[in-house]
Formats: C-alpha cells, structure tokens, sequence
C-alpha cells in the first residue's frame, strides 16, 4: 500500500509511514498554499466591497492646501492649489479598497508568522507533555495543521462576497453601511460553526503528528492539541 501524499485525510496512516519525520518540503508547499490562497481570498474581498460600494462621499480635497494657506494676504503670492475645490467627491468603496488595499500583501508576513507562533506553542506544549523531537518536525505539523482552515477561508469569503452581490444597498454612505451591517448580521454564527469544524480536522492533524513527531502517546498529544485548539477559540470570542 502506497504511502499518503498528506495528512488530511489519513493522519494517523501518514505520519506513521513517515517514522515521525515527513518531508518539510511538503510541509513549505502546504504553507505556501494556504499563504496564497488567504491573499486571494483578501484581495478578492476587497475588490468585490469596493465595487458593492459605490456610494458617492464628499471628502477634502488633497490638491488643495487649505484655507490658512489660500486666504492668507501675507504670502505674496498664491500657493499652488488655491485654484482647486476644497472638497470633491469620491466612491467610498475606493476610498475602502486604497485604505485597505496592504492587507493581502500582509497575508504574506501574517501566516508564515503564524505558522512559526503556532508551531512554537506546540513544542512548548509537547515538551511541557515530555515530549521529545527536533522543532523542524514540530513544525511540519504546524504547517499542516493551517491547511483545514482554507475550508472556512474560502467558504466563509464567497458566502461574504454573494451577500455583497445580492443586497441592494442605498445610494447614502449611512444606508449602505445599515444595509452591509443586516446581510452580515447572521455571519457569526456561520463563523463559528466553521471555526469548530475546523478546529476537529486540523485537531485530528496535529494530534496524530505531534504524536508521531514528539512521541508522545495519542493521549498525551490530544491534551496538548485540545488546550492550544480551546485557547485558541476563546481568543476568537473575545
């Protein structure tokens, strides 16, 4: 019988055939997935609440210097700008998308950081369990315990983006933000519901490996995954 080319479905089988060192390489991939995805999935957000709101805002006007400087007859000359209008008229959803526009590219710092966080929680835990094993193999089961949460990236993100599709949204920034806040209203509960089937896999993952890895009994691994996985969705309520 062939070896399984990942964890998430068979963890138990996986981390077995690999003596509790599986390839790090597969591990990067799988890091490397889930950090590109979650970018896309951000940039894709954004793009879609920016076109949602198209709602007009008047906002001052950055080409203009301001009245101290226009309507001040001590300089002998006019500054450059006076000429503009004070305020103009610009799309809230632009405006949205150019404020938040350095989030997906954080995704890029945010995940491989998270993914070293968490693995260092686990080899904390682990040893705390008397475990023993190199950090790399730790590791490698932080990175593939990340993969089951695409499930609730993507799928809470294209639940986001149909509710932005299908609700009509005042031409007013006030009832456009009163329209968003009732069609995500019911998304916690959604959230959540993800969050803890998530939790079950990427347990079920890390427990299998952090047995394999740190040789810990399956016990001992699942004390210290459920800890970490409670803690962790305690901080998500908060």
């Amino acid at each position: 019988m062939s070896r399984p080319r990942t964890p998430l479905l068979r963890p138990h089988r996986y981390f077995e055939a690999h003596d509790g060192s599986p390839p790090v390489a597969h591990a990067l991939a799988a890091v490397a997935v889930v950090t590109l995805v979650t970018a896309g999935a951000v940039a894709v957000f954004l793009g879609e609440f920016a076109a949602a709101l198209d709602v007009t805002v008047t906002v001052d006007n950055p080409a203009y210097p301001g009245d101290p400087f226009c309507e001040n007859s001590a300089f002998e000359t006019t500054p450059t700008g006076c000429d503009e209008p004070a305020t103009v008229e610009r799309e809230v959803g632009a405006l949205v998308a150019a404020e938040y526009g350095w989030l997906p590219g954080a995704a890029f710092l945010v995940v491989p950081l998270f993914w070293l966080l968490h693995g260092a929680a686990l080899h904390v835990g682990s040893a705390l369990a008397g475990g023993e094993g190199a950090f790399g193999d730790t590791l490698v089961v932080a990175g593939w315990g990340l993969v089951p949460g695409l499930v609730r990236v993507v799928g809470v993100g294209a639940l986001l983006v149909h509710r932005l599709r299908t609700t009509p949204l005042p031409d007013t920034p006030d009832g456009a933000a009163d329209a968003l806040a009732a069609a995500f209203a019911g998304l916690d509960a959604v959230g959540l519901l993800a969050a803890g089937v998530v939790a079950i896999w990427a347990g079920a993952v890390r427990l299998y490996g952090l047995a394999a890895a740190r040789d810990l009994s399956t016990g001992e691994a699942a004390a210290v995954v459920g800890v970490l996985t409670v803690l962790g969705l305690l901080a998500e309520l908060l």
